[in-house]
């Protein structure tokens, strides 16, 4: 069995507007602890995985920032990494960058240490749009990173946000024209939610930002898939697009439904039929793993019904769909008779098409894709 990790760092240099991760500016002062903590955790679940002969073939290190960590401690991290989990043959190793946390010294180090894979959060070219989401990088910071790592690895994804406040549909279009000027191998492309609790819901909600119209993000979503794919890449997920040989292995780990182990405070797991998520509270996660133990986390069973619905749910935000052929392989049922009146309503609607081998989201489905994941929720 293959399983993909992601290893959470909850450090970074300041808390973007939008943000609704476990992140604080405030701890990266000390993260020595924190990495000893995540070390005696690798090393717990690697006895796990090594007994139950399971091969890591995709790792995730994510955030936060994980490069405001200094070169030492990157590099102790990738170390303590190849030690513990049994890592395989062309593991894909993917590690999140923000310009202006990543130098040529960090780079290296990264190269060195298994990383093969880099995604450049660079979000928008305006450096005014910047700043008021809480960037603490410009555009040129953004472009010179970019180089930067291209000179160390064959592998670079961008992260791009539309839907901005104050963002036109010109604005959105430019700012994709631009990146793929970059050449990059792999384009995240999100639309801007405002998530309860963040400062930009604060300050939507007193009427300070006011974002785009649905019809403008519409636009700006329809234009930059046609932008992208006219630039040669695959729309292979919602918002995610890769030249030939270059989708996130990882990701589709999540999307394909199939298990995952989280390493870190407060990350995600879904592992051996749970869903877990560890303590967000740092002194036990720490204290925990000094005492030799695994962090307290919140528990979720799995059961059946549930695993073939967000086999659906996951499986849909792929443009391929959802496999008759796998589902029927991995449940033993076919999903066109157990979810008879739910494609019945949604092929009405226009929303889903189904051919011979696979259903999936139409044109018209894929803006409306909530709508559709909705179908298939057990109320």
């Amino acid at each position: 069995m293959n399983l993909a990790v992601y290893i959470h760092i909850p450090y970074c240099r300041a808390k973007c507007i939008y943000c609704d991760f476990l992140s604080s500016p405030s701890l990266a002062s000390s993260p020595a602890e924190y990495l000893r903590a995540l070390e005696r955790e690798l090393a717990l679940r690697s006895r796990e995985l090594r007994e139950a002969g399971i091969v890591v073939d995709t790792v995730y290190i994510g955030g936060g920032t994980p490069t405001v960590l200094s070169a030492a401690e990157l590099s102790s991290l990738l170390s303590a990494c190849r030690t513990q989990l049994p890592l395989a043959a062309g593991t894909e190793w993917t590690v999140e960058v923000n310009p202006g946390t990543i130098d040529r010294p960090k780079a290296a180090v990264l190269r060195a240490g298994g990383v093969n894979r880099i995604s450049l959060g660079v979000q928008d070219i305006n450096d005014d749009r910047l700043a008021l989401l809480g960037r603490r990088h410009t555009f040129a910071q953004a472009r010179q990173a970019f180089s930067l790592c291209r000179e160390f690895f064959n592998a670079l994804s961008v992260d791009v946000m539309f839907a901005l406040p104050g963002q036109k549909v010109v604005d959105s279009a430019e700012t994709v024209r631009e990146l793929c000027a970059w050449q990059p191998d792999h384009f995240s492309f999100y639309g801007l939610k405002a998530e309860a609790g963040t400062r930009l819901d604060e300050l939507l909600e007193q009427g300070e930002l006011t974002l785009p119209t649905e019809e403008e993000t519409l636009l700006m979503m329809q234009q930059g898939r046609e932008i992208l794919i006219s630039h040669g890449f695959n729309h292979y997920e919602l918002a995610n697009f890769a030249k030939p040989g270059y989708q996130c292995r990882h990701n589709l780990s999540y999307w394909e439904n199939r298990p995952y182990l989280g390493l870190g405070l407060s990350a995600h797991s879904y592992w051996r039929s749970n869903r877990y998520c560890n303590t967000a509270d740092l002194s036990l996660y720490q204290n925990s793993l000094l005492a030799g133990m695994l962090p307290p986390a919140i528990i979720h069973p799995v059961e059946k019904r549930e695993e073939m619905e967000d086999t659906m749910m996951l499986g849909l935000r792929l443009t391929d769909g959802v496999s008759f052929k796998e589902f029927q392989r991995r449940f033993q049922l076919d999903l066109r008779t157990l979810f008879a009146a739910e494609i019945h309503v949604l092929a009405e609607k226009g929303l889903i098409v189904c051919d011979s081998e696979a259903i999936r989201l139409s044109r018209r489905g894929l803006p409306l894709a909530n709508l559709v994941f909705a179908e298939f929720i057990t109320v």
